[in-house]
């Protein structure tokens, strides 16, 4: 599958855009009606096909469950299951369910679901089946049991987060034919039902009066697609959405200064990378230069990220480091002091000499003893104004050193068709990974065997690729600690990513229609997408 099939974009930011005209009169005069306005829309409603973005989480997290959820402290604790047990040699995960639970068709949830679920990403190739990577089986034991067989110990098992689907529904449909079905009003076991879907409008949610959780408070949710964030914020400005859930960062103060509007911050699970092509095939139409790691490790030093954060984010992120946000807590691989890679034109030009790249015609920009120039084309998405401004600030840091830079700018859509129309058609890009509360899938990322896949920059190397599988049965916290460390030092001193920034979570909510908003995770978190926590802000919002 193709990049468009993969790519996680920001976990905290949602989806989704509405004409204000034509809904918001027929809303207003509704009441218990939680309007959320967001950017973007799900592509479908089919969790097989679904990429774990933000965007599908929309679905996502209101019509499905998950066998294990995280409590608002971000703590595993049972969705779907009841309990769950592991065996001593640590291969065998047994799940009680939870009884009583219905369908929104009136079915009952049973082990024949989780079994379909389970058994069909298992033995497919799709979007999240990369979650249960070394689950060999699931199998039924009785009619709220499953067994859960692993070829290894599986250290994530708890954080795998995969929407249970109704079997007596899928089971039915083709298995050539389930990477394309897409049901209209998806059945699940959730808290909210998808009961309306105007494409780039508004998606309307009612209240699952049987949830088995808590009833909810509110009788329909209905997230609201707007074009940009100017008209977002003008919309929660003049009430009429409840709270967005992507502020600009150029307008997160301007909101906060309203006396009914509340701004929440919070550390972003999430990183930007500059990506280089490392794809080592001939077929690559790649630079060859760019394979040189001491080339990308030489643009680390040049990149002033502080300038970034503060111009390109007005201040609001991180400068970045390693692929694991530090918002995910002790995964995160800080570099010491002598390891990190800091603003240094001096030594990033140090590092191309000692390499042999060397201006010798005087024209500023360096080549190799070949004469073969520095020159790379640099891929720039317009989707987000803070891809462009920082696209300049680094042109100009490698102008800085001799390195020259094309800046190409287009949609996400040819950005992915450089990369993935089979000979990885460019040198240098800007994107943007989310994260996750456990490291694998973003680890995954880089493997060798993702190339063409899930990996964007085609990098390939031997030991992070053994350090991930060692990672993967690790179930002794600190030991796996050290390994994803270890990974994460690696690809920091290759640089097949130079990681530029974290960027800030910034959302805002009026106080004046609703209470109950909760963060998660409480010390550090948002307020309106709880994308890891099923529960907690939908079933507690109230009207005032």
């Amino acid at each position: 599958m193709n990049k468009r099939n993969f790519k996680l974009f920001y976990v905290m930011g949602l989806c989704l855009m509405l004409l204000l005209i034509v809904v918001f009169p027929l809303l207003a005069q509704e009441k218990g009606v939680l309007k959320i306005g967001v950017k973007s829309e799900p592509d479908n409603t089919n969790p097989l096909i679904a990429i774990s973005s933000a965007f599908d989480s929309i679905i996502d997290k209101n019509v499905y469950n998950y066998l294990i959820i995280k409590d608002k402290d971000l703590k595993p604790v049972g969705g779907l299951a009841e309990s769950w047990t592991i065996s001593e040699d640590g291969l065998v995960w047994t799940f009680k369910l939870k009884e009583g639970i219905k369908w929104f068709d009136g079915e009952d949830f049973t082990a024949d679901d989780v079994v379909w679920t389970y058994s069909t990403l298992i033995n497919g190739e799709y979007p999240q089946s990369i979650q249960l990577a070394g689950v060999t089986t699931c199998e039924k034991v009785d009619e709220y049991t499953v067994n859960l067989t692993t070829e290894a110990p599986k250290a994530n098992m708890e954080y795998v987060g995969i929407p249970i689907m109704p079997e007596h529904i899928y089971s039915k449909i083709p298995v050539e034919e389930l990477d394309t079905f897409s049901e209209e009003n998806p059945v699940g076991t959730g808290p909210f039902e998808l009961v309306e879907w105007k494409r780039g409008e508004f998606l309307r949610f009612k209240a699952n009066p049987d949830y088995y959780a808590s009833t909810p408070h509110i009788d329909e949710i209905v997230y609201v697609v707007f074009a940009n964030t100017d008209t977002l914020m003008q919309a929660l400005i003049a009430g009429e959405v409840d709270a967005i859930t992507d502020v600009a960062q150029s307008q997160f103060k301007t909101l906060e200064s309203y006396p009914n509007i509340k701004g929440v911050k919070a550390s972003g699970m999430n990183f930007t990378e500059l990506g280089f092509n490392c794809w080592e095939n001939p077929i690559s139409k790649g630079n060859p230069l760019v394979l040189d790691p001491k080339i990308r490790l030489a643009c680390d030093y040049a990149i002033d990220k502080q300038t970034l954060v503060d111009i390109s984010l007005g201040g609001f992120g991180t400068p970045g480091t390693s692929l694991i946000p530090p918002s995910i807590g002790d995964w995160h691989w800080s570099p010491e002091e002598d390891e990190l890679h800091r603003y240094d034109p001096a030594i990033a030009k140090q590092i191309l000499e000692d390499a042999g790249y060397t201006d010798t015609n005087g024209d500023g920009i360096r080549e190799d003893t070949d004469g073969n120039m520095l020159s790379f084309r640099f891929a720039v998405l317009t989707k987000y104004d803070y891809y462009v401004k920082s696209a300049s600030i680094i042109q100009k840091n490698l102008q800085d050193i001799g390195i020259k830079t094309i800046i190409s700018t287009m949609d996400t859509g040819a950005l992915c068709d450089l990369i993935y129309k089979q000979d990885f058609n460019t040198d240098m890009y800007l994107w943007r990974w989310s994260a996750e509360y456990d490291p694998t899938l973003k680890l995954s990322v880089l493997l060798t065997g993702q190339i063409g896949n899930r990996s964007d920059c085609f990098w390939s190397n031997k030991t992070y690729d053994a350090l991930f599988l060692k990672q993967a049965s690790q179930i002794n916290r600190e030991e796996r600690i050290a390994t994803v460390h270890e990974m994460q030092k690696i690809a920091y001193e290759e640089a097949p990513y130079i990681i530029l920034f974290y960027i800030d979570a910034l959302e805002a909510y009026r106080t004046d229609q609703f209470e109950g908003w909760t963060k998660v995770p409480t010390d550090n978190g948002c307020v309106v997408d709880q994308v890891n926590n099923k529960n907690s802000t939908r079933l507690n919002i109230r009207l005032k």
